[in-house]
């Protein structure tokens, strides 16, 4: 079963214009996850003089200087996706969806939203870079509204978004795809892009903003993104190695009952609920986030 998934993956983005469709949701789930990432890091308290003991100043620093660099590395992955669209002719998706994201946007798996820092939140760090097969557990608080599944066998005249489990398992897809493009085309039609419209080293300092000029650059930024998650999740585990999230999340745990080291933030978009759709349904109800009881955050700005 799962081998006709990918043979099926792989015949639906064998096509230019699915691919690129494709690719936008790369593009927008990256920007998406490092606005995660930069939300939970914003949250954490800065130093002793907003009420932290040194101690805690000094876990929360390492916190956030972690979460701010895992927020790099996702713009890195953001410009590969936009390098390889521009390689292939089309043009880069700059924008993202508005938090809080409806359920379609992604997978119903893939739950994608803004959180303040708490262990339930690194929890869902650590369970949307599992690896395939794995048995890790979202944190609490990020169940999927409802089940759905995406895409389907019929032709269509629109590209359809196609269901993956893991951003791992996307990257793969795509990989399949590009592969089926240069064997229907040919390796010098489907990679017509113009390279100078690309990211380099030399306007970014990214990892990703390498240029992409065939099949084999453009599976090489594939699988450094993906790589790139490896490392990080080995960094986690790694018993000698105990100051990133896997630190952060076990110290969050042990402090979830007192100060969790947390400032006032703005509070989270939120949706009408799914019955009434609108700016604010015929209920007049909203879905809201559960703060807790230690948290007074402030009402958001924009």
């Amino acid at each position: 079963m799962e081998v006709y998934e990918r043979r099926f993956r792989a015949a639906a983005l064998a096509q230019r214009e699915v691919l690129i469709h494709a690719l936008y949701e790369a593009a927008e789930l990256e920007h998406n996850l490092m606005c995660t990432y930069l939300y939970a890091a914003v949250s954490l308290k800065d130093g002793e003089a907003e009420g932290l003991s040194a101690e805690e100043a000094a876990a929360v620093k390492r916190w956030r200087q972690v979460l701010l660099g895992v927020a790099i590395e996702e713009m890195g992955h953001l410009a590969a996706v936009w390098n390889i669209t521009s390689a292939l002719g089309g043009s880069p998706r700059f924008g993202r969806t508005n938090f809080p994201l409806d359920p379609g946007y992604l997978p119903a798996c893939v739950v994608v939203k803004l959180a303040p820092f708490t262990a339930d939140t690194l929890q869902h760090f650590v369970f949307l870079e599992r690896p395939h097969g794995s048995t890790e557990q979202d944190g609490a608080g990020f169940a999927y509204e409802r089940p759905y599944v995406r895409g389907g066998g019929a032709a269509r005249l629109t590209p359809m978004a196609v269901d993956y489990s893991t951003v791992g398992d996307f990257y793969a897809a795509l990989g399949e795809g590009l592969r089926a493009l240069v064997a229907r085309y040919g390796e010098s039609n489907a990679f017509d892009g113009d390279p100078a419209l690309q990211l380099s080293p030399e306007e970014v300092s990214l990892a990703g903003a390498k240029q992409v000029r065939c099949l084999k650059t453009a599976l090489a930024a594939f699988a450094a993104i993906v790589e790139q998650e490896k490392v990080r999740r080995a960094i986690r585990s790694a018993p000698t190695t105990r100051s990133s999230l896997e630190s952060a999340l076990s110290c969050a745990r042990s402090w979830r009952r007192t100060r969790i080291s947390r400032r006032r933030i703005p509070r989270p978009p939120t949706r009408c609920c799914a019955v009434h759709r609108g700016p604010r349904g015929a209920c007049g109800s909203r879905t809201r986030t559960r703060w807790p009881p230690w948290i007074s955050p402030t009402p958001a700005t924009v």
